[in-house]
């Protein structure tokens, strides 16, 4: 909403933009310590409140008085101040979304009527006429009828309204109020100041309640709230002869250049040879002549001038700059001798010409003490608000200027004087053509502004110069915790030094950094970035361990007389019997009682299996693995139906070792281990042997015995022969997969692709043979130093067996051979459930 405001009541149509604003706003944007904006507040000054009487040829009006003669369906032609003003394109809003943004502003309802009924009478004042009376004295209004209208609108009387127009107090010595007959110039002058006052002091409350409507609670308790202030001004204005707002304006960005030119190229410079930095001076172009020339320069500065000449007693038909600049000595500043009130000023973009013809019509706008008063005594709210200073207590006393130029040298002082105290960046507009048109690049056009906005020597600077500068205390105290020498120590005094060691121990290039006597210059961007990664990298570091020394006393003052406790309990337990660990109360109570109750079963299991014959005690192992391996979840119907599988009953499962029961296999597996040598490929002794069916590359399924050695995998035909391409040793070994699905199958997956093997223990009649095979193959594998682990599926595994990556082979087994199956075809079903391997180096899901 109050973008909306400021848009509609602040800018205007131009040559260069539709949408060009007429003032100098300040934005500004007030941040926490957590980067959250908590207030908004915009600041104008310099509103160009003299367009409000007539714009220049070829531009319009306050696109506000556009949009309400939109509004009624007029052109505008009946209203002298928007007579002669060129208006040509189509409005975004409407003149009730303005009305309804100023409720949400925070105008009351009434508010919002009377700005349209101000806006209105602004209008309506241009229509006012007068005439001359006939002896020279005085002026006659012409058309009362409008005044009336007026006074209605603004809520004053006719009466007052009517004095208003004529005539001038003045105060005698008696303190009596005497009404002095105005002339028609001055008639003209006060009728026009009235409407340009009454629009600017409408637009400023407006923003007022903008600015109110944005402030945040509490804004100024925050005392690490950061201001960031974003100013946006005129642009300089040239052309063949230009008037009195150009020179203001011109002026305005005199001084905001001389603002640059100190804190972007004077500054730096002087702080480079101040810190005994090698550096060669840049000549830089300076623009204190022409500031001077404004207001500093004696015998006489041009706005005094402006202001004496304006303030002299009687009329003035036409301004006389030859008069009124005669006592003007400077270089910038040349009087013309062939144009009559022309000057011309060197500015810092080359020489401005301007015509002081109507100067005193334009300068002499400020509002008189009447004025003031009638507005003061207004039955409308928002008028009276207004205008506060036209109060009794104010106007009666004291003298007041009717020229504004001092006024306008003062807003700019202001406005200055709080950048000066703020850190200032700025943005440099660059016009591609003075015709204003699009995919048009006037290379001397943009060359001459690139010059005469030192833009040249502003490169220079930066690129033989710094990026950033610091002085050495904030440095220092910034970055030591990257330093482990300086982290938590004072610095003695010597901060050269100190910073000389941060830069040393994060290994930033000399070339990249500078230690001046009181200040650090980094030469880029990219170091700085550097500087503040590590300086995170090593506060999360001091939090780790600032955490941990807290943690390590909490335990120590709070939890160590329990942990002592248990100690104590644990030391005269009996191992045999389970016993109960004391509780403890308070803060993390139920945590640290499971943790330590975890512990415990993990001690007293380990402490059991301990008691036990070393032989029981692989028992035990096998059982606990075999247990961990085949308990779980399991899904029916490819994820329908989830079940939970009932933990294995380790009593019931029976370590045989060997279910092959015959003289043959002993004599042959004595054999292959060399008579249980040591040193034998194969292993010393057996681990597990059973007859099992397993499936070649061809999908055909071959019945045969499986050995377990304390080194290898050994594949056995039905006749206990050997093949030594079928055997795999135990470090080839990567992982062992199986299904919940079926508990005969596994498949035991090598580290070279396309040596997987699937096995099927069904054949042997005992359900735990496979459970009692994975135990200890996994045993096994970690007790050699191979770290294979077991993958367990509760839904169907896929297998991929080939050499070629993307070829899926589908495989089912059986307990016996179907010899009426065909190659590459399911072998058959068992119990409806097919199970599919997928894998390559490993097992993917």
């Amino acid at each position: 909403s109050s973008g909306i405001n400021a848009e509609y009541g602040g800018s205007a149509q131009t040559a260069d933009s539709i949408y060009a604003s007429k003032y100098t706003s300040q934005l500004q944007l007030k941040f926490n310590y957590f980067g959250d904006i908590i207030s908004c507040q915009l600041k104008t000054c310099l509103l160009e409140k003299s367009r409000v009487c007539g714009a220049p040829p070829g531009e319009s009006n306050f696109h506000i008085f556009h949009l309400l003669m939109e509004h009624i369906g007029s052109d505008g032609a009946a209203y002298p101040y928007l007579a002669n003003t060129s208006h040509t394109f189509a409005l975004k809003v409407t003149l009730p979304s303005i009305q309804n943004s100023l409720v949400e502003l925070g105008l009351a309802a009434s508010d919002k009527e009377h700005v349209i009924a101000i806006l209105t009478a602004i209008l309506i004042i241009g229509q006012i006429q007068f005439k001359s009376e006939d002896d020279g004295v005085g002026v006659q209004i012409v058309n009362p009828a409008v005044v009336k209208q007026v006074a209605k609108l603004l809520g004053v009387t006719n009466s007052a309204m009517s004095d208003l127009m004529t005539s001038t107090p003045q105060i005698s010595g008696g303190r009596k109020i005497l009404m002095n007959p105005l002339t028609y110039d001055k008639a003209i002058a006060k009728r026009n100041s009235l409407a340009s006052y009454l629009y600017l002091r409408l637009f400023n409350e407006v923003l007022m309640c903008a600015n109110k409507s944005l402030a945040g609670e509490d804004e100024t308790k925050d005392e690490l709230a950061l201001t960031l202030d974003l100013v946006d001004g005129y642009g300089i204005k040239g052309g063949d002869l230009n008037n009195f707002a150009s020179l203001c304006i011109n002026y305005s960005n005199e001084r905001l250049h001389q603002l640059f030119i100190q804190h972007v190229l004077t500054q730096p410079q002087e702080l480079y040879l101040q810190e005994g930095l090698n550096w060669d001076p840049i000549r830089i172009p300076d623009n204190r002549g022409t500031v001077m020339l404004f207001t500093d320069i004696q015998p006489a500065c041009l706005m005094d001038c402006i202001e004496e000449e304006c303030d002299k007693p009687g009329d003035t038909t036409s301004f006389q700059a030859d008069e009124a600049f005669g006592g003007i000595s400077s270089p910038y500043f040349m009087l013309s001798h062939e144009i009559e009130n022309v000057f011309t000023i060197r500015h810092y973009v080359g020489e401005i010409s301007y015509d002081a013809t109507n100067f005193h019509k334009m300068a002499k706008t400020g509002l008189s003490k009447d004025c003031k008063r009638v507005m003061n005594s207004s039955k409308l709210p928002l008028l009276e608000r207004m205008f506060p200073d036209g109060a009794p207590s104010e106007w009666m006393s004291g003298k007041s200027s009717m020229c504004i130029a001092q006024g306008y040298v003062g807003a700019v002082d202001k406005l200055l004087k709080d950048l000066n105290h703020k850190f200032v960046s700025f943005v440099r507009c660059i016009k591609p053509n003075l015709q204003s048109t699009p995919q048009i690049f006037d290379e001397a056009v943009v060359e001459e502004q690139v010059r005469s906005s030192c833009l040249v020597e502003t490169a220079l600077i930066k690129q033989h110069g710094f990026a950033f500068s610091s002085d050495l205390v904030s440095f220092v105290q910034r970055y030591k915790c990257t330093h482990e020498e300086d982290r938590f120590r004072r610095c003695d005094g010597d901060w050269q030094m100190a910073a000389d060691r941060i830069c040393g121990n994060l290994q930033i290039d000399m070339d990249l950094y500078f230690v001046g006597f009181t200040c650090i210059f980094i030469k880029d961007s990219g170091t700085v970035l550097y500087l503040e990664k590590k300086r995170d990298e090593c506060i999360d570091f001091i939090v780790t361990k600032i955490q941990l020394f807290w943690k390590r006393r909490y335990i120590n003052r709070k939890l160590g007389p329990h942990l002592r406790a248990v100690r104590e309990t644990l030391a005269t337990a009996d191992k045999t019997k389970k016993i109960v660990l004391p509780k403890l109360d308070g803060a993390f109570s139920d945590t640290i009682n499971g943790f330590l109750d975890r512990i415990y079963k993990c001690w007293w299991a380990s402490c059991l299996v301990k008691s036990l014959k070393p032989a029981d005690q692989v028992k035990v192992r096998v059982c606990v693995t075999a247990h961990a391996a085949f308990a779980g979840e399991y899904s029916n119907n490819e994820g329908e139906n989830t079940r939970v599988r009932k933990p294995m009953n380790v009593r019931k499962l029976r370590l045989k070792g060997n279910y092959i029961v015959s003289n043959q296999f002993d004599s042959r597996i004595s054999q292959l281990l060399s008579q249980n040598n040591d040193n034998s490929a194969h292993g010393s002794h057996v681990i597990f042997a059973g007859p099992m069916n397993r499936l070649n590359r061809k999908h055909v399924v071959e019945r045969g015995n499986i050995v377990l050695s304390d080194k290898a995998l050994m594949f056995l035909t039905a006749k206990f022969e050997l093949y030594p391409q079928k055997t795999m040793f135990l470090q080839d070994c990567s992982s062992i997969s199986l299904s919940h699905h079926v508990d005969t199958m596994c498949v035991i997956h090598q580290r070279e692709d396309g040596k997987d093997t699937v096995l099927d223990f069904g054949v042997t009649g005992v359900y735990h043979t496979l459970p009692e095979f994975v135990a200890q193959m996994y045993l096994m594998c970690r007790e050699i130093g191979n770290k294979i682990h077991i993958n367990v599926f509760s839904e169907r595994i896929r297998y991929n067996n080939s050499r070629k990556p993307h070829i899926y082979d589908e495989l089912s087994f059986t307990a016996k051979k179907d010899k009426k199956s065909k190659p590459g075809a399911p072998l058959c079903q068992l119990k409806n459930k097919v199970v599919i391997f997928y894998g390559g180096k490993d097992v993917l899901h």
